[in-house]
C-alpha cells in the first residue's frame, strides 16, 4: 500500500514533467507566432515574399483607351505626305497626319500648293483640316477648310481594308465618299466620289496619291 511520502514525490514529479511539457509547447508556439509575425509584419518580407526570393512582381499593363485593333484601323495614314494628282502625277498638296490626346484623334492638316479644289472667285488656295475618331462602332471625320465649309462624314473599312467614309448629310444637295486606299509600296491612294443627294449614283471627282515627303 502506498504511503503517504510516497504519494507526494510521485505527485510532485508528475507536476513537475507536465510543468516542462507546457514551457516546450509555449517555446514552438511563441516561436511559431514569431515566425508568422515577421511573415505578416508591415513593411518586413516573409520568406516566401518576392523580396525574401529576389524575385520583382511583373507589372500590370493596361490597354490605353484608344488601344484597340479598331483604334489603329487608320494608322497607314499617318505621317507626312506629299500629295499627287494621280491624273497628271503633278504634286498638287502637302498633308501632315498624325495622332492627338493619348492617340485617340487622328488629326490632318492639309495645304494646297495649285489651284486644284480653288472655288471659282476665291483668291487663295485651298487649306483645310480634319478631326477622325472612332466612335466605338465607326470612324467619324469631320473635315473643314477655308474655302468650301464643312463636312461631317462616317464609315469604315471595307473587305479588302481600305477606308470608306460618307457624308452623313448631304453637302450642297450632294453625297460624298471618300476612300482610302493603303499600299503595299507605301503610298496612299485617295479616291474621291459625289452623287446627287439620296441617289448613290457616285462619279469620281478625285484621284489623289499621298508619298512619304522625306
Amino acid at each position: 500500500m502506498m504511503n503517504f511520502k510516497t504519494m507526494n514525490f510521485k505527485v510532485c514529479v508528475l507536476a513537475f514533467v507536465v510543468a516542462g511539457t507546457i514551457g516546450v509547447a509555449g517555446q514552438a508556439t511563441a516561436g511559431d507566432a514569431a515566425t508568422a509575425g515577421q511573415a505578416t509584419a508591415p513593411g518586413e518580407p516573409g520568406p516566401n515574399t518576392p523580396a525574401a526570393t529576389g524575385l520583382e512582381a511583373a507589372p500590370v499593363l493596361v490597354a490605353g483607351a484608344c488601344d484597340t485593333p479598331q483604334h489603329h484601323q487608320f494608322d497607314f495614314w499617318l505621317g507626312d505626305w506629299q500629295v499627287f494628282d494621280a491624273s497628271t502625277d503633278k504634286l498638287v498638296a502637302f498633308d501632315r497626319v498624325e495622332k492627338r490626346y493619348d492617340g485617340c484623334v487622328v488629326e490632318q492638316n492639309m495645304t494646297f500648293v495649285t489651284d486644284l479644289y480653288r472655288r471659282p472667285g476665291a483668291s487663295y488656295r485651298l487649306s483645310g483640316m480634319s478631326i477622325n475618331r472612332y466612335d466605338g462602332e465607326q470612324w467619324l471625320e469631320l473635315w473643314a477648310d477655308n474655302q468650301w465649309g464643312a463636312i461631317a462624314m462616317r464609315g469604315s473599312p471595307d473587305s479588302n481594308g481600305a477606308m470608306v467614309l460618307k457624308t452623313i448629310t448631304p453637302s450642297r444637295h450632294r453625297d460624298l465618299k471618300i476612300v482610302w486606299e493603303n499600299h503595299a509600296d507605301g503610298t496612299v491612294r485617295i479616291l474621291q466620289y459625289v452623287a446627287p443627294a439620296g441617289s448613290g449614283r457616285w462619279q469620281k471627282y478625285g484621284d489623289l496619291v499621298y508619298r512619304k515627303n522625306r
